[in-house]
This record gives structure tokens, sequence and C-alpha cells, in this order.
């Protein structure tokens, strides 16, 4: 009887593809995700707050207790920062990012089982964690950022490792022959792709535009700095590359963003965002804020509400300031009390929900091209090109053409979680 695998993940969409990648790795073994009882665990772990520590503690404490004789291996950026601590709670071994991609070797060794092969230090997947339909593809490794709150780049270094074109294009083509229609790019910073061998993100693009089939990409998240006319160009002139990023902002005050040392001011986004929409007005901004940032004044918080109404995002994540041990913010003067942080969260939050709603308001009439999802007794479900959420009336599947006719909710008195009811 083969050994059982479960493979618990937080954190980022990378992790979610490396999980994947992993899996696949331990085709030795029966793998399945987030399972309760097996004879290896392997937490693929993330530090970008120290809520996700927690929980992963926690989870690990509870998966030792209901299996006191298996095994446990923590891998990914927790695992970088602090092994000494995950040692010390119990796990049988610590590995860190770049040993991901020999996690074979590393299960083989805690259930006494031949090592295997070796498949090369970059992970790939033919399948996803996902389901049918998308699926992730992982680009790049490193962060060229040094951004004072931030842990990631402590776990995963500075040093851009880009996956090469020529594999891109081959893992590419298989998830698509495979049957996934949408590939959704992901790294820690996939504007950096191609800073190490001289190439870039748009020339990857242009590349794997060329593979044939019925296909849409989607990409993981970029800073405005990245954002070149190259880019947008082709962006805005393919059929296949969806209308929508996942833009990073951190704040709404110029002050905070240097405190924080991102790269560019409100006014540079601003203008990063109005140069997508100049291309097509339609143009979806999905972001990230941290509330609660040392100094953080009153003023800084209401600009940061502010341009949430400007940029009318599509849907905002919001984060409360964590201070991340080894970072410059964590030493910072002016630390926000909880309450305030929490506060400013809510009223973040109510205006990203006002915001979201807006931005469908003028969706409303619109044919959108859709990737069915799933579909129940009697509704279909999935994205369109701007990362907007239909229900379809009627069992669909793969792209449809669908006119947006009016908003709904998933519960009822929630406007959160607002989609389009369409008809093709």
């Amino acid at each position: 009887m083969k050994k059982t695998v479960s493979i618990y993940t937080f954190g980022c969409k990378m992790n979610q593809y490396e999980s994947q990648a992993m899996a696949e790795r331990l085709e030795d073994y029966e793998v399945s995700f987030s399972k309760e009882h097996a004879d290896l665990f392997i937490l693929n772990s993330c530090t970008v707050t120290s809520e996700a520590e927690r929980k992963l503690r926690q989870l690990f404490r509870r998966l030792k207790g209901l299996n006191p004789n298996s095994k446990i291996i923590v891998a990914g950026c927790y695992s970088e920062l602090s092994p000494e601590q995950l040692l010390r709670l119990g796990a049988d071994e610590v590995i860190g990012v770049r040993e991901k991609a020999a996690i074979h070797k590393y299960a083989s060794k805690q259930l006494n089982r031949p090592d295997g092969v070796e498949k090369g230090n970059f992970l790939t997947v033919t399948s996803s964690i996902e389901g049918r339909t998308r699926a992730f593809l992982g680009i790049e490794d490193g962060c060229l950022n040094r951004c004072s709150y931030c842990s990631i780049r402590l776990a995963r270094g500075d040093k851009i490792i880009s996956k090469p074109v020529d594999l891109v294009k081959r893992e590419f083509r298989g998830l698509v022959e495979r049957g996934y229609r949408e590939i959704v790019l992901t790294g820690i910073n996939i504007g950096y792709y191609g800073f190490d061998f001289d190439a870039s993100l748009a020339e990857l693009l242009y590349e794997l535009e060329k593979i044939r089939g019925d296909w849409r990409i989607r990409l993981g998240s970029i800073d405005p700095d990245t954002m070149n006319d190259s880019f947008l160009e082709l962006v805005a002139n393919s059929s296949r590359i969806a209308r929508h990023l996942h833009l990073s902002l951190q704040s709404g005050s110029d002050a905070v963003l240097r405190s924080m040392r991102r790269k560019y001011t409100i006014s540079e986004y601003l203008r990063a965002v109005e140069r997508a929409r100049s291309r097509d007005s339609r143009f979806s901004f999905t972001t990230d804020l941290i509330t609660g940032f040392p100094g953080e004044s009153d003023e800084d918080h209401q600009k940061t509400l502010r341009i949430i109404e400007a940029v009318g995002f599509l849907k905002v994540h919001i984060f409360r300031f964590s201070k991340r041990p080894g970072t410059e913010a964590a030493e910072m003067a002016g630390q926000i009390e909880s309450a305030v942080k929490k506060a400013r969260s809510v009223e973040l939050m109510e205006e990203a929900v006002r915001s979201r709603e807006r931005y469908l308001e003028k969706q409303i009439g619109r044919m959108n091209r859709v990737l069915i999802e799933r579909s129940d007794s009697s509704c279909s479900h999935g994205f369109d090109e701007y990362y907007i959420p239909h229900r379809i009336e009627g069992k669909h599947e793969g792209f449809v053409n669908a006119r947006i006719i009016e908003l709904q909710s998933h519960e009822e008195g929630s406007d959160a979680e607002l989609y389009c009811r369409s008809v093709v």
C-alpha cells in the first residue's frame, strides 16, 4: 500500500502553484490536499503576517494531536526565517523555498522510502489545485524591491530567478493541451521576469501568444513602475490576455509610501492606471492595502480612502500592518494601536465595497467573454476578461459571450460579494 501525504498551503498563489508542483513530484505516494489523516504532512508556509504563522502553528498542533505517529515537514517562507522555532514546535524536517524542488528526497527520508530521481531545479506542473479550468504557472522568484515592511524578500531573496522561456512555453502548452483554459502567470513580482537574462514579461507574453488553442492568460501581481508602454500595448492588442491587473498600491499617501520604500508616488500610480484605461476604459484593477503602517496619520488614512474612490478598484485586499522580525518597519517609531488599525480597516473595506459596486454598475448591458468554471442545476458560474464574476442562466461550458443584465450578491444584505447576472 502506498504511503499517504497531505499538503496544506498557506499564503499566495505562488505557494499554491508550488504545492501542486510538489504533489506531482511525489508520484510514488498517495497525495491529497488538506486531509487531516496521512502518514506525512507537508505544510507549505507563509510569513507575510504574524497571523499566517499563528495559523500554521495552530494547524501543526491539531494535526499532531490527530496523528501522533505521522511525520510533518514544514516548507517555505516561514521555514526560511524561523527554522529553530519550527523545530522547537516539533517539525520533523524544516526546509526552505529552494528545497521544495527536492521534496521527494525529504519525503522519502521521513517515510523510509527510496529517494527517487531528481527532476531539476525549476518546479513545473501538469495540472491544477484549482480544478479543471484554471491553472497557476510560476514564472519567477525573488524581488528587487526593498520594502521596509516585507519579510518575503528576506525569505525569497533579492535575486531574480526567472524560469527559462522555453520551459515556460512547454509547461504552458502542456496545460492547454490538458484542457486548462485560463493560465495564471504568477511569481513574487512578475514584473521583474527576465531581469536575470535580459528578457521581459512582455517578451514572454509575445512568445506565449504563439501557442495554439482556446485559452486566456491572467497575470499575477505587478508594480506600477514595471508597467511600461510595450507591456500595455501587448495587453491592449491581445484577445487572449485578461484586461485585469493586480496593481500593488499599499497606501494612498506619498509620505507613507516613502516610509514603506515603495518605488512610485501616488501621481505615478494614477498615471499607470490612466495609461491602461486610455487603451481600454473598462480595464479593471485589484490591489493590496496596508492600514496602520507606523506613522500613518488620520490624513494619510483619508488619502487612502480617497484613492480607492479615484481608481475605482474592482476589489481591494486589506491587511492590518503586522510587525515582521528583521524588517525596518518593525522597529519604526509611531506604531499604531490595534484598535485604530481595526477601525481603519473597516472604513477601507466599506469604501472598497462601494468601489466594487460602482465599477460593476458601469458594466451593466456590456458583453463579456466569460470562462465557465462550474455549473449547478440552473446556472453557470465564471469570470470574464476583466475578472468580473458572472452567474449565467442555463448550463454552459468553455468560453461564452454573455451580457450583464443586473448585479446580485451572494448573501442577502451583503454587497461584499457582488457579482453579475448575465445572459448569453
